[in-house]
């Protein structure tokens, strides 16, 4: 039986709330979230799985003669976010 992918269990993997509060401070490229997360090869995982939740979009950008993907919370992703810490603050308290 495949196991069903839900928002609760990508919370759970590791570098997603990071990420997501790197984001919260305005768009990032990704290699603005290499401070968050140096494995190049998680990054991408993890922000393939937030962009399949609609938690992030992305934007190509030009950036002088290069074009780049930015990266930013979706009004989905600002209120997961605000729900998730929400859960991290009453686990804090437990």
């Amino acid at each position: 039986m495949k196991r069903q992918k839900t928002v609760l269990s990508l919370f759970t993997k590791k570098y997603t709330y990071e990420i997501l509060k790197s984001l919260e401070k305005g768009p990032k490229r990704f290699k603005d979230l290499k401070s968050v997360c140096e494995n190049e090869k998680m990054r991408t995982q993890r922000i393939k799985e937030l962009e399949e939740f609609k938690i992030i979009k992305s934007k190509p950008t030009k950036v002088g003669r290069r074009a780049v993907c930015v990266y930013d919370l979706s009004d989905v992703g600002k209120a997961t976010l605000k729900l998730a810490e929400e859960v991290k603050k009453l686990h804090n308290e437990i």
